[in-house]
């Protein structure tokens, strides 16, 4: 596989956005809960994965690392497989198949959206 750089992004509407690199396309969408406030994706990067991230699922839950946290939840090899979104402070923000951290979830009511990646078929 090629090597894969970090890409900076501008999620600034909800749209599908294909990555330099990455066999897919990161699609953002309005949500009503567990989304990120859209200010917080006009500027991102898009990362592979390094290790030693970690990962909270739940607001009252503990940051676990991506390895434990996809096998908690049975997510499949192949849906691991997709960029990390960082914002601009380099928190994470976002990884396939768990979606947003919840250290970065919109106040409730507030507007917010969702990332998700779609591999290439």
């Amino acid at each position: 596989a090629p090597a894969r750089a970090a890409t900076a992004l501008s999620l600034l509407r909800c749209d599908r956005y294909a990555l330099a690199g990455w066999n897919g396309t990161l699609e953002v969408f309005a949500t009503a809960e567990r989304g990120i406030a859209p200010h917080r994706l006009a500027q991102v990067e898009a990362r592979v994965r390094a290790g030693g991230e970690r990962f909270q699922l739940q607001p009252a839950g503990v940051a676990r690392g991506l390895k434990k946290q996809w096998q908690s939840l049975g997510v499949p090899a192949e849906e691991r497989d997709g960029p990390l979104v960082y914002d601009h402070a380099g928190a994470l923000l976002y990884v396939p198949g768990l979606g947003i951290d919840a250290r970065a979830w919109a106040p409730h009511g507030a507007p917010q959206w969702g990332l998700r990646w779609r591999p290439a078929a």
